[in-house]
């Protein structure tokens, strides 16, 4: 039995599963408020009192931030989640922490058509590379290599890497954002701070005017990209349509980047919050254009599968997957 968790700033998911001849099965599952809880070891303790099934054999936590080098500092959360430490508290020998991209990569494995939405059908080569690239809160990337008998996920922090403009229009946003924050990174543009700071790059320099209902609206800035985003899809403002539709072209462009640093012909999965928010927009065409828009190596990019993640769970799916693959190699 393996217990796996997707650990987040505001929600934790946890669940219990076993192997099985067709892949993984859930057993059990919950979702908890994680500021509720001291740690997470309080926070398994409190599952596993709850499930009434028999004590894992490993657990398997996808975290936000790098997991290489335990103990982990979550991001959005005053924990210390050290495997040495839930070893002591829980009496389980193996336990092993992901990145929560690398989990989300892991877990495209598990996912079936329903849990995807087509952005382009592609050819999709099931013994090639895949990648991953999730905006939210954050921008996330990582990639599945194929290593001869399986997939293996890469985490990195390639949101972090520097942005490139590819029109004047966004050299312009470079410029405007370089005055503001120095190093220009494609989180700055592509995350739901990154479709503010579109709107504000938008507005500030003459590209259209601002309604006073939105105005009052945002100066709530914890909502601000979910405000423009309605504003948007609802029709209710120029400006914020044409935010949303740089943003959109935006980030297609970053995820045909990382479509070609991985040669991800198994197919490009676009995670995150927002994209099934937004699932609409996306499939209008400009996304996939800004996708394969890489000139004379356009054709490969044009025949790689497209697709939106709709399962909030994937995460938590990946851990679990994760620690199948572990118990058959053990």
């Amino acid at each position: 039995m393996i217990l796996a968790a997707d650990v987040g700033g505001t929600k934790t998911y946890l669940g219990l599963y076993r192997a099985s001849a067709t892949g993984i099965v859930e057993v059990s599952s919950a979702r908890y408020d994680s500021t509720q809880y001291p740690g997470i070891s309080e926070l398994l303790l409190a599952f596993l009192q709850t499930s009434e099934q028999k004590k894992p054999s490993r657990i398997v936590l996808g975290v936000p931030g790098p997991a290489r080098h335990p103990p982990v500092e979550p991001v959005n959360l005053p924990w210390i989640i050290d495997p040495d430490h839930i070893r002591q508290q829980l009496g389980i020998a193996d336990v092993f922490l992901l990145n929560d991209l690398e989990a989300t990569a892991y877990g495209t494995l598990a996912l079936g058509p329903d849990d995807l939405i087509e952005l382009s059908a592609g050819e999709a080569d099931p013994e090639g590379n895949a990648a991953v690239i999730a905006a939210g809160t954050g921008l996330g990337e990582a990639g599945l290599t194929w290593i001869g008998t399986g997939h293996v996920a890469v985490p990195s922090e390639g949101g972090h890497a520097s942005f490139a403009p590819g029109t004047s229009l966004e050299a312009d946003l470079w410029k405007y954002l370089f005055e503001r924050h120095g190093h220009v990174s494609w989180e700055r543009v592509v995350s739901g701070m990154g479709l503010v700071n579109i709107y504000e790059f938008l507005r500030d320099t003459g590209h259209g005017q601002e309604p006073d209902w939105l105005r009052e609206q945002l100066l709530n800035r914890d909502a601000g990209a979910r405000i423009i985003s309605e504003a948007a899809t609802e029709g209710g403002s120029d400006l914020a349509m044409a935010a949303l539709d740089l943003f959109v072209s935006l980030y297609g462009a970053e995820a045909g980047n990382l479509a070609l640093k991985f040669l991800a012909t198994g197919g490009v999965f676009i995670g995150g919050g927002i994209a099934p928010k937004i699932a609409d927009k996306l499939a209008e065409g400009a996304f996939m254009t800004a996708f394969a828009e890489k000139g004379r190596i356009s054709d490969i990019l044009h025949r790689i599968p497209v697709h939106i993640i709709r399962n909030d769970r994937t995460a938590l799916l990946g851990a679990a997957y994760y620690g199948v693959q572990q118990a058959e190699h053990s």
